[in-house]
């Protein structure tokens, strides 16, 4: 029996979720019958029904089909019926089947109601009434009683949703008229209606007469004459599809590792007894040390220091007179080794910087230096003024600040114990020929001189600022050496992800192509390996994204540019941004194909009611493929919590600025928490899917189930007309990442 009430929607929409075939053309659904009869799903012992709106070609299939279609009927006794939904007449389906019933005649009235522009699906209407006008389906031959019965779903695939959203005004006065049966005298077929040709005559669903059905806005219905119903009534179905996704949902929600174990391996990784965080005491003051007695000058200080415990050179740009050379003397105190210092000018000769040659090893026709308090013997070097340097002295140069060597005579190469050198310079090279020994400095920094309210502190301190004692910097000086080799002997086991080499190479992309920067393969290997360096002094066994923030410091090509690489990194080092993106648009293909999967084994996953066994792997193919996605959306939510966590420690970061990692924390902490909360729904997304098609759910909820879950992955955001008219960078002020990213594509869509 199927009832003209909430109920006998119900049946007839749970009943088409077992259906196969679709579209306007019911060709391709028949010829499947007409191949089934001789094949392993036999249908000669059942019937056909079609359903349809009428919406078909006329004539509806081939002569072929139709040939055949009558043979299969002579032979089996099989019968074809007719369901027409929403319409009274559809010639085409009279002239194809043997009986034709209506149903919902007056939906016509409905269909101009808007129900939402994401809603794909079918929705089921509540309808309320306590007369029941029972369809003539049931004494039909065989149609309650054969188990092998098999429909055939035409024009629309009908899901089940939950409840409609209409308003009284759009469902008022919808009135089903009285049942009949009579015969089309056109084509002589049979037909079933709900209907009266005296259109007088009508029913009311409620048994008191003259109470027209009223719909409310959450699609209950209720009498002028009852008001008591006005509240929602669900059928028994409805209930137990939305316990069902709660029960998912909440599994997913369970299943979802908590933050705790990104945190813990995080802070393990600290606290391990060889972690050289435990020396980082030696760092910090090693930083205070340098910045002591000096205005402005803290991110100046820790690169020299990061300079020397990666054994590299660092380049301050500035005006004469703000403490470059001040910076580098400190350094060498600090290092305990010889340190150098010249300026250069254009007549700088090698012996000014290498020492002279020796008359003793000339008498014995040796070509010899006397190095000793020169450059290839100092532990630092201090060079004013470096891109003065002339071509006497350049290839030599370049050899003992990239190799650490150098050629004194024939044949005779000797070892430089240099840690670090602090090139200084007015302006940077502008010829080519000094783009190699610009190269050689890593670390680069414009120093300015120090503002208006720093100037005042600098002339009101005293003389004798140093709090440092001589012991502090004798015993430091054996702490740090120690350190920088503990440094360089773990460098072998900190690793660099992938994801962080593709920030590395987009990075090259964007200062290649928007600031005309060339980037040499050696600059890229060491600006890794610096990178590392920062890792292990903060006693990580792995580059993470705050790391990426010293690219600044090491990528610009004149001081302009720092900012706009700075902006660069802000805006794309939150992790794995792409990877949700990613798994939407495989979670909707593959939930699409497991919605239709089930549809077809009737809700089996597990081939214990007769599903097909290549629709059974199937299935089990796709939940591998969503535990995959599950799998790559957990690690992605566990990058995101180890970054939320380095984010808000980012104010201890050995090497950043107060002011630039304060900054940065403010900039990129909510971003990542936006992004770890648009990651949890995906992963609780996924995660339902995949338990949606376990045989933890009844088969007779999946499709249903399935297809509200599929539903909801699809849903948008809506933009106002003024926020649509944003320019990105107004957009970028105003929207999360995630939401800028749903602009981007609406903004594509959206035509003034």
């Amino acid at each position: 029996v199927i009832s003209c009430n909430a109920e006998g929607v119900r049946k007839l929409l749970d009943f088409l979720s077992y259906s196969f075939g679709g579209g306007t053309d019911v060709t391709g659904a028949l010829k499947y019958v007409l191949d089934s009869s001789s094949s392993e799903n036999d249908v000669s012992s059942s019937d056909i029904i079609l359903v349809t709106d009428g919406e078909l070609p006329n004539p509806p299939v081939s002569n072929a089909i139709m040939a055949k279609l009558d043979t299969l009927k002579r032979q089996t006794g099989v019968e074809v019926h007719g369901l027409l939904v929403g319409r009274k007449e559809s010639a085409a389906l009279d002239s194809l089947c043997d009986q034709v019933h209506d149903f919902l005649v007056h939906y016509e009235s409905l269909q101009n109601v808007s129900i939402g522009k994401k809603h794909h699906s079918t929705m089921a209407y509540s309808f309320h009434g306590k007369s029941k006008l029972t369809s003539p389906l049931t004494s039909v031959r065989g149609w309650s009683s054969r188990p092998n019965f098999r429909a055939l779903a035409h024009r629309r695939r009908f899901t089940f949703g939950l409840t409609s959203v209409l308003s009284d005004e759009d469902m008022n006065h919808i009135k089903i008229e009285t049942q009949s049966y009579k015969k089309d005298r056109r084509s002589g077929t049979k037909r079933n209606r709900f209907d009266d040709d005296d259109e007088g005559s009508v029913y009311d669903l409620d048994e008191g007469g003259g109470s027209p059905l009223s719909f409310t806005a959450d699609g209950s219905s209720k009498t002028k004459s009852n008001t008591e119903t006005d509240k929602t009534e669900k059928s028994e179905y409805v209930l137990r599809v939305e316990d069902s996704i709660n029960d998912i949902r909440g599994t997913a929600k369970e299943s979802i590792n908590s933050d705790i174990g990104a945190v813990e391996e995080l802070q393990n990784e600290i606290d391990l007894v060889n972690s050289l965080w435990s020396k980082s005491y030696i760092l910090s003051d090693s930083i205070a040390f340098i910045e002591s007695g000096l205005i402005e000058r803290e991110v100046e200080a820790r690169l020299v220091v990061l300079a020397m415990v990666s054994q590299e050179h660092v380049l301050f740009v500035g005006p004469p007179g703000t403490s470059k050379s001040v910076l580098s003397a400190k350094l060498a105190q600090l290092c305990g080794g010889p340190f150098f210092q010249r300026l250069f000018t254009r007549f700088t000769t090698p012996e000014e910087l290498f020492g002279p040659l020796s008359l003793r090893a000339l008498e014995n026709d040796e070509y010899v230096r006397c190095i000793d308090g020169f450059l290839p013997t100092a532990s630092v070097a201090f060079i004013d003024e470096i891109f003065k340097a002339n071509s006497a002295i350049l290839n030599t140069l370049l050899t003992i600040l990239n190799e650490r060597t150098f050629d004194n005579g024939a044949g005779k190469r000797v070892a430089c114990p240099l840690k670090c050198v602090v090139g200084a310079s007015n302006e940077l090279p502008d010829t080519e020929e000094l783009d190699a020994l610009l190269d050689r400095f890593l670390l680069r920094a414009q120093v300015n001189p120090v503002s208006d309210a720093g100037l005042i502190q600098l002339l009101s301190q005293s003389s004798n600022s140093n709090i440092f004692d001589d012991s502090f910097v004798n015993n430091m000086a054996s702490d740090l050496e120690a350190l920088v080799t503990d440094v360089s002997c773990s460098l072998g086991t900190i690793t660099m992800d992938e994801s962080i080499c593709i920030l590395i190479r987009d990075l090259r992309t964007f200062v290649r192509d928007e600031l005309g920067v060339y980037i040499s393969d050696r600059r890229l290997v060491k600006a890794s390996r610096l990178l590392r360096v920062s890792a292990a002094t903060h006693g990580r066994s792995r580059v993470d994204y705050v790391d990426c923030l010293l690219l600044q410091h090491i990528l610009w090509q004149v001081p302009e540019q720092r900012l706009a690489i700075r902006e660069w990194l802000l805006d794309h080092i939150n992790p794995g941004e792409s990877i949700v993106e990613q798994s939407k648009f495989l979670m909707r293909g593959i939930a699409s194909e497991a919605a239709s999967l089930v549809k077809t084994t009737m809700g089996d996953v597990t081939g214990e009611f007769g599903a097909r066994e290549k629709d059974i792997e199937s299935i089990k193919s796709i939940r591998s493929g969503i535990k995959e996605i599950e799998k790559m959306l957990q690690r992605h939510r566990y990058d995101l919590v180890r970054h939320i966590q380095l984010l808000e420690q980012l104010p201890e970061h050995l090497w950043l600025g107060l002011d630039e990692s304060h900054a940065a924390k403010q900039h990129l902490l909510p971003l990542s928490k936006s992004a770890l909360e648009v990651v949890n729904e995906a992963l609780i997304d996924a995660t339902s899917f995949e338990i949606a098609l376990s045989p933890k759910v009844e088969n007779d909820l999946r499709s249903s189930i399935l297809d509200i879950l599929l539903e909801n992955d699809n849903d948008a955001m809506v933009f106002t007309y003024e926020e649509l008219n944003l320019s990105l960078k107004e957009a970028k002020k105003k929207f999360d990442s995630v939401t800028l990213r749903k602009w981007k594509a609406a903004k594509k869509d959206f035509v003034v």
